[in-house]
Formats: structure tokens, sequence, C-alpha cells
């Protein structure tokens, strides 16, 4: 019988706490932890768990075979419709996390759903294509992910944010990703973005803070005290 069971944090003897899941996202993501202390304790806690989703869903690109990929993401598209529901929850650490930090939030519903279904497009990619293909539109759908990632984490920050700041924090996500992904055009992209991204508003720059953290053009990685300078930078000015 297929296990369904789709993390390493599913069916714990015990359920994590919100420092847990805190100390997890510094582990395996600091430059957004970092980012996260920029916000409140209800934001910081969505997004905690919105971003250790979003790494559940991104392990569903690295299975040996795209279907089981795709089982994976149906597990959690029906974990997520439980979470939006009223009634009980499957026994998975991160899914009741997520049902704690969205309570009253029914409109982060629809971006999650969204995040999936962004993923589901990059595996029927793999499927038809035997793996991951460096093209032009395998690549849009990548930026796609990233920026339905970046309007949740904007949703979850600020209820009823402006469109035109979720809309900007999109297109600086999905540049981010070019530039990383070294893509025709990207550092272009990346400059347009992140000037478009000061009109954003104060409460959702928590979300693109991690994005100050980013290796120079050179490909070279800050250092950790460099690193944190650049994030208290940017939140402090409102420039990435």
């Amino acid at each position: 019988m297929l296990n369904l069971n789709m993390s390493d944090t599913a069916n714990p003897a015990s359920l994590a706490s919100a420092d847990d899941f805190d100390a997890r996202l510094k582990r395996t993501d600091e430059d957004r932890w970092l980012a996260t202390r920029y916000a409140d304790q209800a934001g910081r806690e969505r997004l905690v768990a919105i971003y250790l989703l979003n790494q559940e869903l991104q392990r569903t690109l690295q299975t040996k075979e795209a279907m089981l990929g795709k089982i994976r993401l149906q597990w959690w598209r029906e974990t997520l419709e439980q979470v939006a529901g009223a009634g009980p929850v499957r026994r998975h650490d991160l899914a009741e996390e997520l049902a704690r930090v969205t309570a009253g939030r029914g409109d982060l519903m629809a971006p999650m759903a969204g995040l999936v279904d962004a993923f589901d497009d990059i595996l029927d990619d793999h499927l038809q294509a035997g793996g991951h293909q460096p093209d032009g539109e395998h690549e849009a759908r990548h930026l796609a992910a990233e920026a339905k990632l970046m309007r949740l984490a904007g949703v979850a920050l600020m209820a009823g944010a402006p469109e035109a700041g979720l809309a900007a924090m999109e297109r600086v996500g999905e540049a981010a990703l070019a530039l990383k992904a070294e893509l025709p055009g990207a550092r272009e992209r990346w400059d347009v973005a992140r000037g478009g991204a000061r009109a954003a508003p104060s409460p959702l720059w928590p979300a693109m803070l991690h994005l100050a953290a980013r290796a120079d053009a050179k490909g070279r990685e800050p250092s950790p005290f460099g690193k944190r300078w650049r994030i208290f930078n940017a939140a402090l000015w409102r420039r990435l």
C-alpha cells in the first residue's frame, strides 16, 4: 500500500510547537527566517508555516518519478482543503500548524491552493519531458510558482493588501529567481522589479527582505553579519 504520509514531519508522537517550526525554518532557510523577524508575531508564525509548506511542495519536484510527486501534491491539496474546512485536520504537525495560523483567514485558502497548482503545472512538464527542461516555457512555470509564494506571503501579512503591492511582490520574486537561474535579461528584469517594489506597503516587506541577502553579481554570498546588515537596511529604507 502506498504511504501517503508526505513528509518527515507526518504523524509525530507529539506535535511540534511554533518555536519548533521557527527553528526548522532557521535551519533550512535562514534568509527567509531572518526576514520574518521584521513581522509581528502572528504574521511571523504564518510566514514560517507557509515557507515550510513551500519546502514540502518543492520536495515533490525531487522525486524519482514525477507521478509520485503529483501524488504528494494531491495529498497536500486534500490536506489544505481540510485546513480550510470546519472539520478535523490530518494528524500532521505542519498541517495542524497551518490550520492554527490561518484560523479566521479564509482569504489565504485560494492563494495556498494556487501555490499547489503552480507546482502541479511544473510536474506536468516533468511528466511530458522526463524531467526539468531548461527552456523558456518551463522556466516560466518555476517563476510562476515563486510569484504565487510571494503573493501568498503578502496576503498572510496584510489582509486586504492592495493588488498593486501584491503584483510588485510577484514581479520581484520572479525577477530574483530569474537572476539566480541566470536567465536572459534577468539583470534588467531585477533592476526594474526591485524599483517597483519600493511602492509596496511596509507591512508587506517582511516577505521580500530575504531577497536583500542574495549573492552578489559574482555569486559571492554575504557573511552572516553582512546578511543581517543587508536585511536591516532593506527594512529601514525599503530598498532591495
